[in-house]
Protein backbone atom coordinates (compact mmCIF):
# COMPACT_ATOMS: atom_id res chain seq x y z
CA UNK A 1 0.00 0.00 0.00
CA UNK A 2 1.26 3.38 -0.56
CA UNK A 3 2.31 5.71 2.40
CA UNK A 4 -0.30 8.85 0.25
CA UNK A 5 -3.58 9.17 0.31
CA UNK A 6 -5.73 10.26 -2.21
CA UNK A 7 -6.56 13.20 -0.27
CA UNK A 8 -2.28 14.18 -0.80
CA UNK A 9 -2.84 13.67 -4.61
CA UNK A 10 -5.91 16.01 -5.29
CA UNK A 11 -4.31 18.87 -3.09
CA UNK A 12 -2.08 18.83 -5.69
CA UNK A 13 -4.79 20.40 -7.92
CA UNK A 14 -5.10 23.83 -5.38
CA UNK A 15 -2.54 26.22 -6.34
CA UNK A 16 -2.87 27.60 -2.50
CA UNK A 17 -2.34 24.29 -1.03
CA UNK A 18 0.01 22.02 -3.28
CA UNK A 19 3.04 22.99 -1.39
CA UNK A 20 1.47 21.17 1.84
CA UNK A 21 1.21 18.49 0.22
CA UNK A 22 3.42 15.33 0.88
CA UNK A 23 3.26 14.61 -2.86
CA UNK A 24 4.38 18.38 -3.77
CA UNK A 25 6.65 19.01 -6.68
CA UNK A 26 8.39 22.19 -7.28
CA UNK A 27 11.54 23.24 -8.54
CA UNK A 28 13.82 26.12 -8.60
CA UNK A 29 15.81 27.19 -12.12
CA UNK A 30 17.84 29.40 -12.79
CA UNK A 31 20.13 30.82 -15.79
CA UNK A 32 23.49 30.13 -16.07
CA UNK A 33 26.00 33.18 -15.68
CA UNK A 34 23.14 35.34 -16.92
CA UNK A 35 24.45 38.90 -16.76
CA UNK A 36 27.86 37.06 -19.34
CA UNK A 37 24.78 34.77 -21.25
CA UNK A 38 22.96 38.10 -22.51
CA UNK A 39 26.28 39.36 -23.37
CA UNK A 40 27.26 36.30 -25.18
CA UNK A 41 24.00 36.43 -27.30
CA UNK A 42 23.46 39.52 -28.14
CA UNK A 43 27.13 39.39 -29.51
CA UNK A 44 26.91 36.40 -31.04
CA UNK A 45 29.56 34.49 -29.52
CA UNK A 46 29.34 30.52 -28.66
CA UNK A 47 29.23 28.76 -25.17
CA UNK A 48 33.28 28.18 -25.71
CA UNK A 49 34.01 31.78 -25.85
CA UNK A 50 35.61 33.39 -22.62
CA UNK A 51 32.95 36.05 -22.09
CA UNK A 52 33.06 38.45 -19.14
CA UNK A 53 30.30 41.12 -18.05
CA UNK A 54 32.21 44.13 -16.98
CA UNK A 55 30.99 46.88 -15.32
CA UNK A 56 33.92 49.57 -14.93
CA UNK A 57 36.71 47.71 -13.17
CA UNK A 58 34.74 44.82 -12.01
CA UNK A 59 33.15 41.76 -13.50
CA UNK A 60 29.57 41.22 -12.58
CA UNK A 61 29.52 37.85 -14.43
CA UNK A 62 31.88 35.12 -15.43
CA UNK A 63 30.84 32.74 -18.21
CA UNK A 64 31.35 29.04 -17.21
CA UNK A 65 34.39 28.82 -20.62
CA UNK A 66 35.80 31.89 -18.66
CA UNK A 67 35.96 30.25 -15.72
CA UNK A 68 38.03 27.43 -16.64
CA UNK A 69 40.67 29.91 -16.58
CA UNK A 70 40.52 30.11 -12.89
CA UNK A 71 38.54 33.48 -13.50
CA UNK A 72 35.71 34.68 -11.13
CA UNK A 73 34.11 37.62 -9.94
CA UNK A 74 36.46 38.92 -6.86
CA UNK A 75 38.91 39.44 -9.90
CA UNK A 76 39.22 42.88 -11.36
CA UNK A 77 39.10 43.20 -15.60
CA UNK A 78 42.66 43.68 -16.04
CA UNK A 79 43.84 40.39 -13.63
CA UNK A 80 41.19 38.17 -15.36
CA UNK A 81 42.89 39.50 -18.73
CA UNK A 82 46.60 38.19 -17.40
CA UNK A 83 45.02 35.07 -16.62
CA UNK A 84 43.38 34.43 -20.35
CA UNK A 85 44.52 36.49 -23.49
CA UNK A 86 41.76 35.02 -25.61
CA UNK A 87 39.29 36.93 -23.16
CA UNK A 88 36.43 38.76 -24.38
CA UNK A 89 35.14 41.65 -22.09
CA UNK A 90 31.89 43.16 -22.92
CA UNK A 91 30.47 46.61 -20.54
CA UNK A 92 27.50 46.56 -20.05
CA UNK A 93 25.04 49.36 -21.47
CA UNK A 94 25.29 52.74 -19.74
CA UNK A 95 23.82 56.26 -19.54
CA UNK A 96 25.44 59.02 -20.34
CA UNK A 97 25.55 62.26 -18.26
CA UNK A 98 22.68 64.34 -19.32
CA UNK A 99 20.79 61.84 -21.28
CA UNK A 100 17.41 60.26 -20.75
CA UNK A 101 18.31 56.55 -22.76
CA UNK A 102 20.99 54.13 -22.13
CA UNK A 103 23.11 52.22 -25.37
CA UNK A 104 26.08 49.84 -25.32
CA UNK A 105 29.58 50.91 -26.50
CA UNK A 106 30.79 47.74 -27.37
CA UNK A 107 34.90 47.48 -27.29
CA UNK A 108 34.83 50.74 -25.01
CA UNK A 109 35.71 49.92 -21.18
CA UNK A 110 38.60 50.54 -18.43
CA UNK A 111 40.78 47.72 -20.26
CA UNK A 112 40.92 49.49 -23.38
CA UNK A 113 44.31 51.58 -23.99
CA UNK A 114 42.55 54.22 -26.16
CA UNK A 115 41.71 56.47 -23.31
CA UNK A 116 38.85 58.26 -25.46
CA UNK A 117 37.08 54.72 -25.25
CA UNK A 118 37.47 53.92 -21.12
CA UNK A 119 33.44 54.84 -20.22
CA UNK A 120 34.99 57.35 -17.52
CA UNK A 121 32.71 56.40 -14.38
CA UNK A 122 32.11 60.41 -14.22
CA UNK A 123 30.36 60.77 -17.09
CA UNK A 124 28.45 57.40 -17.02
CA UNK A 125 26.23 55.07 -14.56
CA UNK A 126 25.37 51.47 -15.36
CA UNK A 127 22.07 50.49 -17.28
CA UNK A 128 20.84 46.97 -16.20
CA UNK A 129 17.66 47.58 -18.20
CA UNK A 130 18.61 44.56 -20.99
CA UNK A 131 19.31 42.16 -18.63
CA UNK A 132 15.32 42.92 -17.02
CA UNK A 133 14.54 42.62 -20.71
CA UNK A 134 15.70 39.03 -21.45
CA UNK A 135 14.41 38.19 -18.05
CA UNK A 136 10.95 39.27 -18.90
CA UNK A 137 11.37 37.07 -21.86
CA UNK A 138 12.32 33.96 -20.12
CA UNK A 139 9.31 34.47 -17.44
CA UNK A 140 6.93 34.69 -19.93
CA UNK A 141 7.90 31.57 -21.23
CA UNK A 142 7.71 30.14 -17.37
CA UNK A 143 4.02 31.96 -17.45
CA UNK A 144 2.70 30.05 -20.12
CA UNK A 145 3.50 26.67 -19.02
CA UNK A 146 2.77 26.90 -14.87
CA UNK A 147 -0.30 28.70 -13.47
CA UNK A 148 2.18 29.58 -10.42
CA UNK A 149 5.73 30.97 -10.87
CA UNK A 150 7.25 33.12 -8.72
CA UNK A 151 10.14 35.38 -9.39
CA UNK A 152 12.98 34.83 -6.97
CA UNK A 153 15.40 37.60 -9.16
CA UNK A 154 15.75 38.76 -12.65
CA UNK A 155 17.34 35.42 -13.10
CA UNK A 156 15.85 32.68 -11.05
CA UNK A 157 12.29 31.41 -10.43
CA UNK A 158 10.61 29.13 -8.47
CA UNK A 159 7.70 26.72 -10.20
CA UNK A 160 4.78 24.45 -8.65
CA UNK A 161 4.44 21.79 -11.40
CA UNK A 162 1.62 19.91 -9.06
CA UNK A 163 -1.52 20.71 -11.51
CA UNK A 164 0.80 19.74 -14.74
CA UNK A 165 2.11 16.77 -12.74
CA UNK A 166 -1.64 15.81 -11.71
CA UNK A 167 -2.89 15.50 -14.94
CA UNK A 168 -0.09 13.88 -16.72
CA UNK A 169 -0.81 11.48 -14.33
CA UNK A 170 -4.81 11.05 -14.74
CA UNK A 171 -5.22 12.19 -18.50
CA UNK A 172 -1.87 12.45 -20.53
CA UNK A 173 -2.54 9.36 -23.26
CA UNK A 174 1.19 9.24 -24.09
CA UNK A 175 2.11 8.23 -20.96
CA UNK A 176 -0.21 4.71 -19.87
CA UNK A 177 0.22 1.81 -18.31
CA UNK A 178 -2.23 -0.94 -17.39
CA UNK A 179 -1.37 -0.42 -13.21
CA UNK A 180 -1.96 3.26 -14.37
CA UNK A 181 -5.07 2.76 -15.93
CA UNK A 182 -6.89 1.38 -13.18
CA UNK A 183 -6.07 4.49 -10.85
CA UNK A 184 -6.97 6.48 -13.59
CA UNK A 185 -10.47 4.63 -14.26
CA UNK A 186 -11.16 4.88 -9.86
CA UNK A 187 -10.44 8.21 -10.33
CA UNK A 188 -12.47 8.87 -12.81
CA UNK A 189 -15.74 7.59 -11.49
CA UNK A 190 -15.02 8.88 -8.06
CA UNK A 191 -14.57 5.40 -6.25
CA UNK A 192 -12.82 6.16 -3.48
CA UNK A 193 -12.18 7.75 -0.07
CA UNK A 194 -10.28 11.00 0.43
CA UNK A 195 -8.31 9.09 3.22
CA UNK A 196 -8.08 6.01 1.16
CA UNK A 197 -4.53 5.24 0.22
CA UNK A 198 -3.51 5.65 -2.95
CA UNK A 199 -3.10 1.89 -4.38
CA UNK A 200 0.18 0.15 -4.38
CA UNK A 201 2.70 1.41 -7.38
CA UNK A 202 2.39 -0.49 -10.33
CA UNK A 203 5.62 -2.71 -11.12
CA UNK A 204 5.73 -1.21 -14.30
CA UNK A 205 6.25 2.44 -12.50
CA UNK A 206 9.05 1.48 -10.52
CA UNK A 207 11.16 1.53 -13.71
CA UNK A 208 9.87 4.83 -14.86
CA UNK A 209 12.52 7.25 -16.81
CA UNK A 210 13.47 10.56 -15.29
CA UNK A 211 15.16 13.20 -17.00
CA UNK A 212 18.21 14.89 -15.48
CA UNK A 213 20.78 13.66 -12.73
CA UNK A 214 18.42 12.01 -10.04
CA UNK A 215 20.39 11.90 -6.29
CA UNK A 216 20.41 8.56 -5.25
CA UNK A 217 23.71 7.35 -3.71
CA UNK A 218 22.30 4.26 -1.93
CA UNK A 219 20.29 3.07 -5.21
CA UNK A 220 17.12 3.42 -3.35
CA UNK A 221 14.10 1.97 -5.91
CA UNK A 222 11.25 3.62 -7.31
CA UNK A 223 8.57 2.37 -4.57
CA UNK A 224 6.09 5.07 -4.40
CA UNK A 225 3.66 7.92 -6.05
CA UNK A 226 5.88 10.86 -5.12
CA UNK A 227 8.54 9.27 -7.33
CA UNK A 228 6.37 8.69 -10.39
CA UNK A 229 5.48 12.23 -10.01
CA UNK A 230 9.05 13.83 -9.98
CA UNK A 231 10.15 11.79 -12.85
CA UNK A 232 6.82 13.35 -14.75
CA UNK A 233 8.23 16.87 -13.36
CA UNK A 234 11.85 16.48 -15.05
CA UNK A 235 10.17 15.70 -18.47
CA UNK A 236 8.08 19.27 -17.74
CA UNK A 237 10.83 21.07 -16.93
CA UNK A 238 13.26 19.55 -19.40
CA UNK A 239 10.85 20.82 -21.81
CA UNK A 240 10.68 24.06 -20.63
CA UNK A 241 14.60 24.63 -20.48
CA UNK A 242 14.79 23.18 -24.23
CA UNK A 243 12.23 25.75 -24.86
CA UNK A 244 14.59 28.86 -23.46
CA UNK A 245 17.07 27.34 -24.97
CA UNK A 246 16.23 26.89 -28.63
CA UNK A 247 13.91 30.17 -28.81
CA UNK A 248 16.03 32.63 -26.61
CA UNK A 249 20.03 30.88 -26.42
CA UNK A 250 19.79 30.73 -22.75
CA UNK A 251 21.02 27.08 -20.69
CA UNK A 252 19.55 27.04 -17.42
CA UNK A 253 20.01 24.82 -14.29
CA UNK A 254 16.74 23.22 -12.45
CA UNK A 255 16.26 21.70 -8.96
CA UNK A 256 12.89 19.49 -8.68
CA UNK A 257 12.46 18.52 -4.94
CA UNK A 258 9.16 18.66 -2.53
CA UNK A 259 10.27 21.80 -0.88
CA UNK A 260 12.00 25.43 -1.92
CA UNK A 261 14.67 25.59 -0.11
CA UNK A 262 16.11 22.05 -1.34
CA UNK A 263 14.78 22.46 -5.07
CA UNK A 264 17.42 25.82 -5.08
CA UNK A 265 20.03 24.08 -3.32
CA UNK A 266 19.60 21.26 -6.19
CA UNK A 267 19.70 23.78 -8.93
CA UNK A 268 23.09 24.93 -7.41
CA UNK A 269 24.17 21.39 -6.82
CA UNK A 270 25.48 20.37 -11.00
CA UNK A 271 26.08 23.29 -13.50
CA UNK A 272 25.94 24.40 -15.89
CA UNK A 273 23.11 22.96 -18.24
CA UNK A 274 22.01 20.62 -15.41
CA UNK A 275 18.77 18.98 -14.13
CA UNK A 276 19.08 17.60 -10.74
CA UNK A 277 16.02 15.77 -8.82
CA UNK A 278 16.21 15.29 -5.34
CA UNK A 279 13.99 12.45 -4.10
CA UNK A 280 12.21 12.78 -0.94
CA UNK A 281 13.39 9.72 0.70
CA UNK A 282 17.41 10.88 -0.33
CA UNK A 283 16.29 14.20 1.04
CA UNK A 284 18.99 13.36 4.00
CA UNK A 285 21.64 12.42 2.24
CA UNK A 286 21.78 15.30 -0.19
CA UNK A 287 21.64 17.21 2.78
CA UNK A 288 24.33 15.59 4.36
CA UNK A 289 26.39 14.97 1.17
CA UNK A 290 29.42 17.86 2.09
CA UNK A 291 28.52 20.26 -0.22
CA UNK A 292 25.87 22.24 2.56
CA UNK A 293 25.75 23.93 6.00
CA UNK A 294 22.99 25.80 7.60
CA UNK A 295 24.59 28.78 6.11
CA UNK A 296 23.89 27.16 2.91
CA UNK A 297 20.17 27.98 3.16
CA UNK A 298 17.98 30.44 1.89
CA UNK A 299 17.38 33.37 4.39
CA UNK A 300 20.11 31.83 6.99
CA UNK A 301 23.29 33.24 4.95
CA UNK A 302 24.96 36.20 6.40
CA UNK A 303 24.99 37.90 9.72
CA UNK A 304 22.43 35.38 11.03
CA UNK A 305 23.88 32.44 9.84
CA UNK A 306 26.98 33.40 11.93
CA UNK A 307 25.52 34.38 14.81
CA UNK A 308 23.32 30.64 14.57
CA UNK A 309 26.86 29.16 14.22
CA UNK A 310 28.31 30.86 17.73
CA UNK A 311 24.55 30.57 19.64
CA UNK A 312 24.17 26.74 18.74
CA UNK A 313 27.38 26.17 18.99
CA UNK A 314 27.94 24.27 15.62
CA UNK A 315 30.87 22.58 14.80
CA UNK A 316 32.54 24.00 11.32
CA UNK A 317 31.72 21.16 9.24
CA UNK A 318 28.01 19.24 9.42
CA UNK A 319 26.18 21.72 10.94
CA UNK A 320 22.72 20.03 9.44
CA UNK A 321 23.34 16.67 10.40
CA UNK A 322 24.46 18.56 13.81
CA UNK A 323 21.32 19.58 13.76
CA UNK A 324 19.20 17.19 13.19
CA UNK A 325 20.74 15.07 15.74
CA UNK A 326 20.96 17.34 18.75
CA UNK A 327 17.50 18.61 18.93
CA UNK A 328 15.09 16.29 17.92
CA UNK A 329 12.27 18.46 18.39
CA UNK A 330 11.28 21.96 17.74
CA UNK A 331 10.46 22.38 21.96
CA UNK A 332 13.75 21.30 21.98
CA UNK A 333 15.21 23.61 20.07
CA UNK A 334 13.29 26.76 21.00
CA UNK A 335 13.94 25.51 24.77
CA UNK A 336 17.92 25.77 24.04
CA UNK A 337 17.34 28.95 22.21
CA UNK A 338 15.53 30.67 24.57
CA UNK A 339 18.43 29.94 27.40
CA UNK A 340 21.25 31.66 25.30
CA UNK A 341 21.88 35.30 26.17
CA UNK A 342 22.87 36.16 22.80
CA UNK A 343 19.75 34.95 21.39
CA UNK A 344 17.68 37.31 23.26
CA UNK A 345 18.27 40.26 20.43
CA UNK A 346 16.25 36.92 17.72
CA UNK A 347 13.28 38.20 17.06
CA UNK A 348 10.35 35.00 17.18
CA UNK A 349 12.74 32.18 18.56
CA UNK A 350 9.46 29.70 18.10
CA UNK A 351 9.60 30.71 14.34
CA UNK A 352 12.98 30.21 14.09
CA UNK A 353 12.99 26.92 15.72
CA UNK A 354 10.48 25.35 13.46
CA UNK A 355 12.95 26.92 10.57
CA UNK A 356 16.33 25.28 11.78
CA UNK A 357 13.81 22.25 12.69
CA UNK A 358 12.63 21.84 9.08
CA UNK A 359 15.88 23.04 7.08
CA UNK A 360 17.86 19.89 8.93
CA UNK A 361 15.44 17.77 7.84
CA UNK A 362 14.69 18.69 4.58
CA UNK A 363 10.59 19.65 4.56
CA UNK A 364 10.40 22.65 5.77
CA UNK A 365 7.42 24.60 3.77
CA UNK A 366 7.12 27.71 2.26
CA UNK A 367 4.68 28.67 -0.48
CA UNK A 368 4.95 30.53 -3.62
CA UNK A 369 3.72 33.87 -4.34
CA UNK A 370 3.55 34.76 -7.91
CA UNK A 371 3.47 38.48 -7.63
CA UNK A 372 5.07 40.49 -5.33
CA UNK A 373 4.25 44.41 -5.34
CA UNK A 374 6.70 47.08 -6.13
CA UNK A 375 7.02 49.44 -2.65
CA UNK A 376 9.72 51.89 -3.91
CA UNK A 377 11.80 52.35 -6.74
CA UNK A 378 15.39 54.39 -6.54
CA UNK A 379 18.08 55.27 -8.92
CA UNK A 380 21.44 55.64 -7.08
CA UNK A 381 24.94 57.45 -8.32
CA UNK A 382 28.18 57.47 -6.13
CA UNK A 383 29.81 60.31 -7.15
CA UNK A 384 34.11 60.32 -7.63
CA UNK A 385 35.98 63.28 -7.41
CA UNK A 386 33.91 66.49 -9.17
CA UNK A 387 31.40 64.56 -10.64
CA UNK A 388 28.33 66.19 -9.30
CA UNK A 389 30.01 69.72 -8.31
CA UNK A 390 27.23 72.16 -9.19
CA UNK A 391 23.18 72.28 -9.39
CA UNK A 392 23.74 72.12 -13.37
CA UNK A 393 25.79 68.66 -12.73
CA UNK A 394 22.38 67.12 -10.66
CA UNK A 395 20.19 68.25 -13.27
CA UNK A 396 21.91 66.39 -15.83
CA UNK A 397 22.36 63.41 -13.52
CA UNK A 398 18.66 63.99 -12.76
CA UNK A 399 17.77 62.94 -16.20
CA UNK A 400 19.59 59.80 -16.14
CA UNK A 401 17.55 58.62 -13.30
CA UNK A 402 14.65 59.62 -14.63
CA UNK A 403 14.91 57.66 -17.93
CA UNK A 404 16.20 54.53 -16.09
CA UNK A 405 12.78 54.80 -13.55
CA UNK A 406 10.54 55.21 -16.56
CA UNK A 407 11.94 52.45 -18.68
CA UNK A 408 11.62 50.30 -15.07
CA UNK A 409 8.37 51.48 -14.47
CA UNK A 410 7.19 50.48 -18.29
CA UNK A 411 8.51 46.91 -17.64
CA UNK A 412 6.87 46.52 -14.54
CA UNK A 413 3.75 47.59 -16.24
CA UNK A 414 3.97 44.89 -19.06
CA UNK A 415 4.61 42.17 -16.00
CA UNK A 416 1.76 42.91 -14.27
CA UNK A 417 -0.30 43.68 -16.83
CA UNK A 418 -1.38 46.68 -15.20
CA UNK A 419 -0.78 50.57 -14.88
CA UNK A 420 1.63 51.24 -12.41
CA UNK A 421 1.38 54.78 -11.14
CA UNK A 422 3.80 56.05 -8.69
CA UNK A 423 2.38 59.08 -5.59
CA UNK A 424 5.61 60.50 -4.03
CA UNK A 425 8.91 61.73 -5.90
CA UNK A 426 12.17 61.95 -3.30
CA UNK A 427 15.61 63.23 -4.41
CA UNK A 428 18.44 62.56 -1.22
CA UNK A 429 21.98 64.06 -1.46
CA UNK A 430 25.39 63.22 0.26
CA UNK A 431 27.81 66.01 0.43
CA UNK A 432 31.77 65.05 0.36
CA UNK A 433 31.03 64.35 4.78
CA UNK A 434 28.27 61.69 3.65
CA UNK A 435 25.86 63.87 5.22
CA UNK A 436 22.69 62.75 3.75
CA UNK A 437 20.34 65.99 2.50
CA UNK A 438 16.73 64.82 1.45
CA UNK A 439 13.44 66.14 -0.29
CA UNK A 440 10.30 64.80 -1.46
CA UNK A 441 6.50 65.95 -2.49
CA UNK A 442 3.87 64.69 -4.22
CA UNK A 443 4.20 62.90 -7.77
CA UNK A 444 1.32 64.01 -10.38
CA UNK A 445 1.92 63.25 -13.66
CA UNK A 446 0.21 65.14 -16.90
CA UNK A 447 -0.55 62.27 -19.22
CA UNK A 448 -1.49 58.71 -19.58
CA UNK A 449 1.59 56.96 -19.58
CA UNK A 450 4.35 58.32 -17.20
CA UNK A 451 7.41 59.94 -19.27
CA UNK A 452 11.26 60.39 -18.00
CA UNK A 453 10.12 63.94 -18.74
CA UNK A 454 7.45 64.03 -16.15
CA UNK A 455 9.76 62.27 -13.49
CA UNK A 456 12.12 64.84 -14.27
CA UNK A 457 10.23 67.84 -13.67
CA UNK A 458 9.17 66.69 -10.74
CA UNK A 459 13.07 66.01 -9.61
CA UNK A 460 14.31 68.99 -10.80
CA UNK A 461 12.02 71.22 -8.56
CA UNK A 462 12.95 69.50 -5.39
CA UNK A 463 17.07 69.59 -6.52
CA UNK A 464 16.46 73.53 -6.56
CA UNK A 465 14.61 73.35 -3.02
CA UNK A 466 17.68 71.36 -1.73
CA UNK A 467 20.50 73.50 -3.68
CA UNK A 468 18.56 76.79 -2.37
CA UNK A 469 18.52 75.57 0.95
CA UNK A 470 22.19 74.09 1.75
CA UNK A 471 24.62 75.83 -0.90
CA UNK A 472 24.37 78.93 1.24
CA UNK A 473 25.75 76.80 4.44
CA UNK A 474 28.66 75.68 2.08
CA UNK A 475 30.58 72.58 1.90
CA UNK A 476 27.43 70.89 0.13
CA UNK A 477 29.25 70.64 -3.51
CA UNK A 478 30.93 68.42 -4.62
CA UNK A 479 28.28 65.85 -3.92
CA UNK A 480 29.34 62.13 -2.89
CA UNK A 481 25.94 60.60 -3.80
CA UNK A 482 22.85 61.26 -5.26
CA UNK A 483 19.49 59.39 -5.73
CA UNK A 484 16.41 59.56 -7.04
CA UNK A 485 12.89 57.47 -5.58
CA UNK A 486 9.54 56.40 -6.32
CA UNK A 487 7.23 55.47 -3.61
CA UNK A 488 3.57 55.20 -3.08
CA UNK A 489 2.81 53.06 -5.82
CA UNK A 490 -0.69 52.24 -6.97
CA UNK A 491 -1.57 49.76 -9.12
CA UNK A 492 -4.74 50.53 -11.53
CA UNK A 493 -5.96 47.65 -14.38
CA UNK A 494 -5.51 48.47 -17.71
CA UNK A 495 -8.89 47.08 -18.27
CA UNK A 496 -10.47 49.97 -15.32
CA UNK A 497 -13.13 51.84 -17.39
CA UNK A 498 -13.10 56.18 -17.15
CA UNK A 499 -16.33 55.51 -14.60
CA UNK A 500 -13.79 53.39 -12.23
CA UNK A 501 -10.84 55.62 -12.52
CA UNK A 502 -12.20 59.17 -12.07
CA UNK A 503 -15.81 58.82 -11.22
CA UNK A 504 -15.66 56.19 -8.11
CA UNK A 505 -17.00 59.08 -5.33
CA UNK A 506 -19.88 60.28 -7.96
CA UNK A 507 -20.61 55.88 -8.06
CA UNK A 508 -20.20 55.55 -4.60
CA UNK A 509 -22.43 58.33 -3.36
CA UNK A 510 -26.43 56.88 -2.96
CA UNK A 511 -29.03 58.80 -5.19
CA UNK A 512 -32.00 59.76 -2.97
CA UNK A 513 -34.04 57.47 -5.39
CA UNK A 514 -32.16 54.40 -4.48
CA UNK A 515 -32.79 52.78 -1.10
CA UNK A 516 -31.63 49.31 -2.30
CA UNK A 517 -28.03 48.88 -1.62
CA UNK A 518 -26.17 46.33 -4.17
CA UNK A 519 -26.55 43.44 -1.81
CA UNK A 520 -30.13 43.94 -0.70
CA UNK A 521 -31.46 41.53 -3.55
CA UNK A 522 -34.23 39.31 -3.14
CA UNK A 523 -33.51 35.58 -2.84
CA UNK A 524 -34.97 34.74 -6.22
CA UNK A 525 -32.15 37.72 -7.66
CA UNK A 526 -29.34 36.23 -6.73
CA UNK A 527 -30.62 32.23 -7.92
CA UNK A 528 -28.48 30.42 -10.89
CA UNK A 529 -31.11 30.41 -13.52
CA UNK A 530 -29.52 26.92 -14.88
CA UNK A 531 -28.53 25.45 -11.60
CA UNK A 532 -30.93 27.15 -9.03
CA UNK A 533 -28.02 27.27 -6.59
CA UNK A 534 -29.26 30.43 -4.62
CA UNK A 535 -26.32 32.95 -3.34
CA UNK A 536 -25.82 34.97 -0.35
CA UNK A 537 -23.94 37.76 -1.95
CA UNK A 538 -23.75 39.37 -5.50
CA UNK A 539 -20.17 38.54 -5.70
CA UNK A 540 -20.66 34.83 -5.57
CA UNK A 541 -23.53 35.34 -7.64
CA UNK A 542 -21.22 37.28 -10.15
CA UNK A 543 -18.84 34.84 -10.22
CA UNK A 544 -21.01 31.65 -10.71
CA UNK A 545 -22.88 33.40 -13.67
CA UNK A 546 -19.20 33.92 -14.73
CA UNK A 547 -18.60 30.40 -14.78
CA UNK A 548 -21.57 28.99 -15.85
CA UNK A 549 -21.09 31.98 -19.32
CA UNK A 550 -17.63 30.51 -19.51
CA UNK A 551 -18.80 26.80 -19.26
CA UNK A 552 -21.28 27.21 -22.22
CA UNK A 553 -18.65 28.86 -24.24
CA UNK A 554 -16.10 25.81 -23.52
CA UNK A 555 -19.31 23.66 -24.50
CA UNK A 556 -20.05 25.20 -28.02
CA UNK A 557 -16.54 25.08 -28.25
CA UNK A 558 -15.48 21.48 -28.07
CA UNK A 559 -18.92 20.07 -28.88
CA UNK A 560 -18.97 17.17 -26.35
CA UNK A 561 -19.87 18.68 -22.84
CA UNK A 562 -21.05 15.70 -21.67
CA UNK A 563 -17.84 13.60 -22.32
CA UNK A 564 -15.71 14.52 -19.22
CA UNK A 565 -15.29 12.31 -16.59
CA UNK A 566 -16.36 13.24 -13.11
CA UNK A 567 -12.68 13.43 -11.86
CA UNK A 568 -12.19 15.57 -14.57
CA UNK A 569 -15.11 17.83 -14.16
CA UNK A 570 -13.76 18.10 -10.49
CA UNK A 571 -10.00 19.31 -11.52
CA UNK A 572 -11.85 22.20 -13.73
CA UNK A 573 -14.24 23.09 -10.98
CA UNK A 574 -13.67 27.30 -10.38
CA UNK A 575 -12.89 27.40 -6.30
CA UNK A 576 -15.78 30.07 -6.25
CA UNK A 577 -18.37 27.82 -7.41
CA UNK A 578 -17.32 25.09 -5.01
CA UNK A 579 -17.51 27.26 -1.87
CA UNK A 580 -21.28 28.60 -3.02
CA UNK A 581 -22.57 25.35 -3.56
CA UNK A 582 -24.15 23.68 -0.71
CA UNK A 583 -24.67 20.10 -0.98
CA UNK A 584 -26.05 17.41 1.89
CA UNK A 585 -23.52 15.39 3.62
CA UNK A 586 -23.80 11.62 3.16
CA UNK A 587 -21.29 8.85 3.32
CA UNK A 588 -18.66 11.37 5.54
CA UNK A 589 -15.44 10.91 3.99
CA UNK A 590 -16.39 9.66 0.23
CA UNK A 591 -14.93 10.96 -2.77
CA UNK A 592 -17.50 13.65 -3.73
CA UNK A 593 -17.04 15.74 -0.42
CA UNK A 594 -13.83 16.55 -2.34
CA UNK A 595 -15.23 19.47 -3.42
CA UNK A 596 -15.79 20.79 -0.14
CA UNK A 597 -12.33 19.67 1.20
CA UNK A 598 -10.87 21.93 -1.86
CA UNK A 599 -13.01 24.76 -0.54
CA UNK A 600 -11.34 25.21 2.87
Amino acid sequence: MSRFKWRDLLQLNSKDEAYKSPLSVLCHIDVNSFYAQVEQVRCGYTKDDPVVCVQWQSLIAVSYAAKKYGITRMDTIQDAMKKCDKLIPIHTAVFKKGEDFWQYHDGYGSWNPDQSKQLPVEQYKVSLDPYRRESRKIFKIFTQYFDLAEKASVDEVFLDLGRLCLRKLMFDETFETPGLKELRETFAHGQYHLDEYLPVLPDELQIIEFVGDVFNPQNKPVTDWDDVLFALGSHITQEVRDEIRTNLGYTTSCGIARTKNICKLASDFKKPDAQTIIRNQCVEHFLDCGEFEITSFWTLGGNLGHELMYILKLPPKGTIKYIREQWGSIQELQEFLEKQPRAQDIAKKDALAEKLHGFARGFYLMPLSSQIMVKSMTSNKNMRRNACSSLNDCISWLEVFAGELSSRIAELEQEYDKTLIPHTVSVTTKNHRREPHSKSGPFTQRGNKITSQDIHRHAVKLMNELDAKYVELGDYYPLQNINMTLSNFELVSTRKTVVDMFGKAQADTPTPQSTLSKDDHTPDELQCPNCKTRFVTEKEYQEHMDYEFAKKLSQKLNNEPKNLSIGERRLMEKPAERQTVKRVKTNKGRSRNILNYFSK
